[in-house]
């Protein structure tokens, strides 16, 4: 299996030139949580469309793709070529349209020029093609294939260099945290303090009590167990970068991080604290918005 990071947008392009045949295959892929293709196989070819689709499915694995074909026979002579004109249903497509635009009130121009734009009125002949023709056009769209995943490959490498940049940045605000953490604690004690002495007396004062009543209170708002789950996050997210690059895996580790760093500007209630917290979740964003972008 390929581990490398890729990216699920791309483009790839392959061509191929014979003396009996002349055809390109351009494969363009877009963001999407799931596989889905466009291909847009001529109508004689039809019947590689699902060889096609399952062979990209197992290539290319997500996004949204759209593969495009200018395929020609140079040896083939236009006078060899059958046309058909259905001018029955040319005729009844006529009254219809004349009848609408009466009905309407509605000028009908260039009728001819919409009629013949109806894909029944005029059909070219059945064109018998080879398997072997067949079969290149496979080859050529797995050509162009390649050249999308190299093209990925090249963006995804970007998009981890940039993603272990962020979550490197997390980490020194994570740090950020811990050296806030003392002084908050002692901040907490310092206020609670002042306004036991402010509002209460000395003599009615039960310091053991109050004093376990500050350790329940600091208890509730610890954060030790949350920074020990956003650690443990960041490190799996940074070996899952080198070992197993899945979009949405990556994706899922950062709702993790998301929550954990809720819960910590939540019960930090310590400017300093919150800020980081802030600043991680500002990076939080960006990672999101990178990871969707992955394969």
């Amino acid at each position: 299996m390929d581990i490398q990071i890729q990216s699920m947008t791309g483009f790839g392009r392959a061509q191929i030139e014979t003396p009996t045949l002349r055809a390109v295959c351009e494969i363009k892929a877009l963001n999407g949580r799931y596989f889905e293709a466009d291909l847009r196989l001529p109508k004689f070819l039809y019947e590689i469309d699902a060889q096609i689709r399952r062979q990209l499915n197992e290539k290319l694995e997500r996004g949204t793709i759209t593969c495009t074909y200018s395929i020609t026979f140079p040896n083939v002579k236009a006078e060899d070529q059958t046309i058909h004109i259905n001018a029955g249903l040319a005729k009844a497509y006529l009254d219809k349209y004349q009848e609408l635009s009466s009905s309407l009130g509605v000028e009908f121009r260039d009728p001819f020029r919409e009629i013949i734009r109806i894909p029944e009125v005029i059909q070219s002949g059945e064109r018998s093609i080879d398997e072997s023709v067949k079969q290149t056009i496979v080859d050529l769209t797995m050509q162009a294939a390649d050249l999308l995943v190299q093209f990925r490959k090249e963006e995804g490498a970007a998009t981890g260099v940039k993603l272990l940049s962020l979550v490197e940045s997390i980490q020194l605000d994570l740090n950020e945290v811990s050296i806030h953490e003392e002084p908050r604690k002692q901040g907490l004690r310092d206020r609670i303090y002042g306004q036991l002495a402010e509002h209460v007396s000395a003599e009615l004062r039960d310091n053991n009590r109050f004093e376990q009543e500050i350790l329940l209170y600091l208890d509730k708002w610890d954060i030790a167990e949350e920074k020990q789950r956003l650690q443990q996050h960041l490190d799996y997210f940074k070996t899952c970068l080198k070992k197993e690059p899945l979009g949405r895996k990556l994706n899922f580790i950062a709702q993790e991080m998301g929550r954990e760093m809720n819960t910590m500007g939540v019960k930090s209630n310590y400017f300093p604290m919150q800020q980081a917290v802030v600043q991680m979740k500002e990076k939080l964003e960006q990672i999101k918005e990178q990871v969707l972008n992955l394969v």
